[in-house]
């Protein structure tokens, strides 16, 4: 999905980030910034106020692809900038998750805190497979489910819970819309990480 409106998306976010450029702002900067609304996003995805959480996903994950577009403006293309920002997307992606989990533990639902658990683990592992192929020196970005489906999926999941909670008790008392966002997460982030490992050991046994 992303892929189809990569060109365009970044058309728009070179000219973004060479605005930011001529203010002052850095990469690492923006980096750091889209960590902390993820955290913000994180409090209010926990405690149920799901409409304000949804957009601030989406908010900040629009961050993650506009410090790349900020480093290469800067042309300042550095190994540390992109440690920092893996570690960041890694750390930004455990939070949301865990206030997914939080939120299911308040409606008491087994089903949701596995699922929040699980949608975690296969994102981590979709992460992991690529870094440890391009250790490798195999160049691995094959795959449905990546970092910005991810983010996309589980903000516009979240905004419809909230917007569907005012209206039907079942979505309110079972967090529906969630579970089948975590779900289809959980599902999908764990074809594409078994998707990677096959691709790169067939890479390797060439």
């Amino acid at each position: 999905m992303f892929e189809v409106i990569k060109p365009r998306l970044e058309t728009i976010l070179s000219t973004i980030a060479n605005k930011m450029v001529a203010i002052g702002i850095t990469a690492n900067m923006v980096t750091l910034f889209g960590f902390f609304v993820n955290l913000i996003a994180t409090f209010y995805f926990a405690t149920g106020h799901l409409i304000t959480g949804g957009i601030l996903i989406l908010f900040g994950g629009s961050f993650d692809m506009i410090d790349g577009a900020v480093a290469r403006a800067q042309r300042s293309l550095r190994p540390s900038g992109a440690l920092l920002d893996s570690v960041m997307d890694r750390y930004s992606e455990g939070f949301l998750f865990l206030g997914a989990l939080i939120y299911f533990s308040g409606l008491e639902s087994l089903l949701g805190i596995i699922l929040a658990f699980g949608a975690w683990f296969g994102s981590i592992l979709v992460s992991y497979v690529r870094a440890r192929a391009e250790g490798l020196q195999i160049t691995c970005n094959v795959g449905l489910m990546q970092r910005p489906e991810r983010i996309i999926l589980l903000g516009i999941g979240a905004l419809l819970q909230g917007v569907l909670w005012y209206k039907f008790s079942i979505v309110q008392s079972t967090g529906m819309v969630l579970l089948c966002t975590l779900g289809i997460l959980t599902l999908t982030s764990h074809i594409t990480a078994v998707h990677r490992l096959i691709f790169s050991y067939q890479e390797l046994g060439r």
